[in-house]
C-alpha cells in the first residue's frame, strides 16, 4: 500500500537514536503509539534497541532516577495549559536523581512573528519522496494571544513525478508558546531552584550556543534537580 507520508517521516527518536549509536544508554517515552511504532522500526533497521512506553508526559510513572531527562523540539508546548506545564515538570523533578538535569527546548515567541498567523495557509517545505515525486508541507496557523495558543493545520500534499497531486492528508494540532519570566516561574513552582536558558543557532544536533538571548530565539532551558 501506498505510504501516505513517505518524504514526510515522522521525526521520531531525533535525539534517542544518535546516542543509542554513542553508547550512551537511553530510553523513549511518547503518547501515541504510531509514533513509538514508526520509532521502533528506525531502531530495528540499525540494529538498536532500547524501551520505548507509551506514557503521558503529565502524569509518567518510572522505575528508579536519571541522571538527565529531555524534552526536544517544542515538544513541551504541547501541554495547553499552566496546570499541564507545572504537572509535566514536577514530574520530571521527581524522576531525577539528585544533580540531575532536565533539559528541554522551546521557541521564545515573537511579537511580529504571532502577528502573522492569521490562519493563511503558507508553504513551510517540499521533500522528495522515494517513487520521484514529493511531499509538500503547508500550515494555517491562527495566533490566540489571550489564551497563548498557536492552532495549527499541517497539510501534507502528496504529488508524483509530474507534479500532479495524488493525495491530501490534514494533521491538526495546537502549542502554547511561553515566555522567559513565565517559563522561570512554572520551574519555581515545579521544585527546581537552578536554571538556567540558553538561546540556540540551527536546529541540528550540537546547535551553537549565542552569546545572548534575543526577542524570537529557539531556548534550551536547563534545569537541576539540587
Amino acid at each position: 500500500a501506498e505510504d501516505p507520508y513517505d518524504g514526510y517521516k515522522p521525526q521520531t527518536g531525533r535525539v534517542l537514536i544518535p546516542c543509542l549509536e554513542a553508547g550512551v544508554p537511553v530510553e523513549g517515552l511518547d503518547i501515541t503509539e504510531s509514533m513509538l511504532a514508526h520509532c521502533r522500526a528506525k531502531l530495528a533497521a540499525r540494529g538498536l534497541k532500547t524501551r520505548l512506553e507509551s506514557a503521558d508526559m503529565r502524569d509518567f510513572e518510572r522505575p528508579g532516577r536519571n541522571a538527565l531527562i529531555t524534552i526536544p523540539f517544542n515538544s513541551f508546548l504541547h501541554n495547553m495549559t499552566q496546570a499541564d506545564q507545572i504537572a509535566t515538570l514536577e514530574r520530571c523533578h521527581a524522576h531525577l536523581e539528585p544533580g540531575g538535569r532536565l533539559m528541554l527546548s522551546a521557541f521564545h515567541p515573537k511579537a511580529a512573528k504571532l502577528a502573522e498567523h492569521d490562519g493563511t495557509p503558507r508553504l513551510i517545505k517540499t521533500l522528495p519522496d522515494s517513487q520521484g515525486g514529493s511531499a509538500r508541507v503547508i500550515d494555517a496557523t491562527r495566533c490566540d494571544p489571550l489564551e497563548q495558543r498557536l492552532v495549527v493545520t499541517r497539510t501534507v500534499e502528496r504529488l508524483d513525478a509530474a507534479g500532479r497531486l495524488t493525495s491530501t492528508h490534514e494533521m491538526p494540532f495546537e502549542m502554547r508558546y511561553i515566555w522567559k519570566p513565565e517559563m522561570e516561574l512554572l520551574l519555581t513552582l515545579a521544585g527546581f531552584t537552578r536554571f538556567v536558558a540558553e538561546a540556540r543557532t540551527g536546529y541540528t544536533l550540537g546547535f551553537s550556543p549565542k552569546p545572548a538571548i534575543e526577542d524570537g530565539d529557539h531556548l534550551v532551558w536547563t534545569a537541576w534537580r539540587t
